[in-house]
């Protein structure tokens, strides 16, 4: 049964639960203590949530703590992987031979190359990937060492959801806001150039990661030990047009991108260039996904005419309004509300009847035109039989904020986020 309240503003204890999620490093990450708060009051244990943009999995982490089966999707095969691995439960025992395992080979070949005589076989193992502007981003000893622990990690004898582990705390020396790369604000779609003074120890930093991410596990564990049984998976699939039956989810809970405020394939791709064993696809593979994901800012828009849609009066106004300072950008915010309509129009065929739906967005500026994401949506999702029943605020403070902003080029900081809490009618 669904529990109500009566809140006058957004409101949950944050401390309800302890757990804070494991320290990946992914951009734009859904905050915690919303994804409890709609768990809580809007679904019961057993129920099935969906969020339909899983990002780095916060939903799903959540809904297993919280007794619920959950399935994410994602076009960003990086993001299915972070987020499988922060909600699949993992016993450190498991965990720590393998862990060790790929520490010590790797430390052994870091010793061998730095011999008087290096083997054939460990130059052939330190050998990078190749890829555009490598070592214009990359030290040559942190390639290097990057390699051997990318080879002993795709070599090692272990099951799958370790690897996975692996990998995810491999691919955060590079996306961490100390990135292991000659780079900074690597997770922000504008990655600049940052020389160390010295290389990064690239070992040292992925024992310390595995160390935080095994203490992150264990907890996790231990407030699912009494929620066997369930169904959580981050798996691959687009909003737009989700591979789900009508009708069979109790709950949507999901944080939507911005209007092209985030390039995910540009934002990962330091990382991605080293992981085509984990993710199965390379660098310019990857790189050709960009203008699939919502609110991407590429892809073709010569056939994009900008005709007023019925019934979309806040949109349309946005486009309008855009389209006097930029032509191209106007094009963006139409294709960004087809495509958040066409997300709209699935989430209300797969949610049970009266049950609900609770999106976490958070208004923009583009080339300094106003963008109320949150009323454009409330509009759209009355279109499609998505009454909004409540609308939560939260203050964005400057310090917490993921993103660079420059104010000049966009406009005034947007620094409320909205809870939208609809429900199918």
């Amino acid at each position: 049964m669904t529990r109500e309240h009566n809140h006058g503003r957004f409101g949950f204890h944050p401390g309800q639960y302890a757990f804070r999620n494991a320290r990946t490093s992914y951009a734009a990450k859904c905050p915690p203590h919303i994804v409890k708060y709609g768990l809580h009051y809007y679904s019961a244990r057993g129920e099935r949530v969906l969020d339909p943009m899983v990002g780095s999995g916060t939903t799903l982490v959540q809904a297993r703590i919280q007794g619920r089966h959950a399935y994410g999707y994602d076009i960003d095969p990086l993001a299915r992987l972070i987020a499988q691995v922060k909600a699949h439960p993992l016993r450190d025992a498991w965990i720590a031979n393998a862990a060790e395992t790929v520490t010590r080979r790797t430390k052994r070949d870091i010793a061998i190359l730095n011999s008087k005589q290096p083997s054939a076989a460990a130059r052939n193992r330190a050998t990078p990937p190749d890829f555009e502007n490598r070592d214009y981003w990359f030290h040559p000893q942190v390639a290097e060492h990057l390699a051997l622990l990318s080879y002993h990690i795709t070599e090692l004898a272990t099951s799958k959801p370790i690897r996975d582990f692996l990998w995810v705390a491999f691919a955060s020396l590079i996306l961490a806001k100390q990135s292991v790369a000659n780079a900074r604000d690597v997770i922000h779609s504008r990655t600049h150039y940052f020389q160390h003074p010295e290389p990064p120890n690239v070992l040292e930093k992925f024992e310390k990661r595995l160390r935080l991410m095994r203490q992150k596990m264990s907890e996790y564990c231990t407030l699912c030990d009494e929620n066997t049984g369930l169904d959580v998976s981050a798996r691959r699939g687009d909003a737009r047009h989700l591979r789900l039956e009508d009708e069979t989810i109790d709950l949507v809970l999901t944080s939507p991108p911005y209007a092209t405020a985030l390039d995910y394939t540009r934002a990962h791709f330091l990382a991605v260039a080293w992981m085509q064993a984990a993710l199965g696809l390379d660098l310019a593979e990857y790189r050709e996904l960009a203008p699939r994901y919502v609110g991407a800012e590429r892809g073709r828009l010569e056939n994009l005419e900008l005709v007023e849609q019925p019934g979309w009066i806040r949109a349309n106004a946005v486009t309008t309004k855009l389209n006097r300072r930029s032509p191209r950008h106007a094009r963006l915010i139409q294709r960004y509300w087809r495509d958040m309509d066409q997300v709209l129009q699935e989430i209300h065929r797969v949610l049970k009847d009266k049950k609900h739906a609770i999106l976490i967005v958070c208004p923009s500026h583009i080339r300094r035109v106003q963008v109320p994401t949150h009323e454009v949506l409330a509009e759209m999702g009355r279109a499609h039989g998505l009454a909004l029943k409540r609308r939560h605020t939260r203050t964005i403070y400057r310090h917490r904020r993921m993103l660079p902003y420059l104010q000049n080029a966009f406009g005034k900081r947007m620094s409320t986020e909205y809870i939208l809490i609809f429900q199918k009618i």
